[in-house]
């Protein structure tokens, strides 16, 4: 039984760690909650032709009825990150 938990904590160790390694040239840029944000924002990104990718954590509650509440965290390449903010602070 040891063995097996040690593997597994192991396991998720080694998970993480490679995660954090591939995760490391993308930076965080926007939040949003919703699909209509999402898609805003996602727009802005595209128009400015910034390269994005989408984590949506895990909601395992929904108390907004039929509000759609999804959170959708969006990261940018670190190098693209001030083209990303630019492109966010249009109006358009």
């Amino acid at each position: 039984m040891k063995t097996v938990i040690i593997i597994l904590v192991l396991f998720f160790l080694f998970i993480s760690l490679l995660q954090l390694f591939i995760n490391r040239k993308w930076q965080l840029v926007y939040t949003a909650f919703g699909h209509d944000q999402y898609f805003m924002i996602i727009a802005k990104l595209n128009a400015a032709g910034v390269k994005y990718k989408i984590k949506t954590p895990v909601n395992f509650h929904n108390d907004a009825g039929f509000k759609d509440q999804t959170q959708y965290d969006i990261f940018v390449k670190k190098d693209e990150e001030h083209r990303a903010h630019t492109a966010l602070q249009n109006k358009n």
